[in-house]
């Protein structure tokens, strides 16, 4: 009995250490804050994907399933989001100088940028502007930030114009600019009554063909 009690003690000490040493793996030093400016640094400077996947939006109770293609370079952005089965698209092209948002039924909205187009056509006020470097895993530069970053330097959530973005997962990516290292796949992000999950399915180059359905069955 003796034995087994001495047994049971010495398993369960090497349990707590195992425990310690995963605690240990994922405490945040100043090693990982410089790995998170790095990171910054490195994503600041793509500024062209070509992205597919899916968005589950959350308004008051309500949720839209859509499909998610976006395709951006340095002078030119075109993001599309699609209803199942048929139902609706929209498709909004940016340059430096103007959005332009038209629907499938042919109706055209233009403006001097993709938030403001798109909260006039959609009544959704999603910050495109924003959700270029948010989906990437970094801040943008132009307001002030909160970030909860991991041991290895990428961001858990960052907090920015009222804006709260949670980081879920991270994928390899085929982006020649990035191709050693990994990119969201996993984002939920939320403000007030209005939230935002989004799957991506694909990390591309913007030359990369696309297929011609963009949407499968949100899960």
């Amino acid at each position: 009995m003796i034995r087994l009690y001495y047994l049971a003690v010495a398993l369960i000490l090497i349990a707590l250490s195992a425990c310690a040493t995963q605690r240990s793996a994922s405490i945040v030093t100043d090693a990982s804050h410089e790995l998170w400016q790095q990171r910054q640094q490195q994503l600041s400077t793509i500024d062209h994907w070509n992205l597919r996947g899916r968005v589950a939006l959350y308004i008051q109770g309500d949720v839209h399933n859509l499909g998610l293609s976006w395709n951006r370079n340095q002078s030119h952005s075109t993001l599309k989001l699609e209803a199942p089965l048929s139902q609706g698209m929209v498709s909004l092209e940016s340059t430096p100088s103007l959005a332009t948002l038209t629907t499938s039924e042919g109706d055209i909205y233009t403006g001097k940028n993709a938030q403001q187009v798109l909260l006039q056509a959609t009544g959704w006020s999603i910050p495109v502007e924003g959700l270029t470097s948010w989906i990437t895993g970094i801040n943008h530069s132009t307001t002030d930030y909160s970030p909860d970053i991991d041991a290895s330097g990428r961001a858990l959530s960052i907090t920015q114009d009222n804006w709260r973005i949670n980081y879920l997962n991270y994928a390899p990516t085929k982006l020649e600019a990035f191709k050693n290292s990994e990119l969201p796949q996993k984002i939920y992000m939320k403000h007030d009554n209005l939230a935002l999950k989004i799957v991506i399915d694909q990390w591309q180059n913007p030359t990369a063909p696309a297929p011609s359905d963009i949407f499968p069955v949100f899960q």
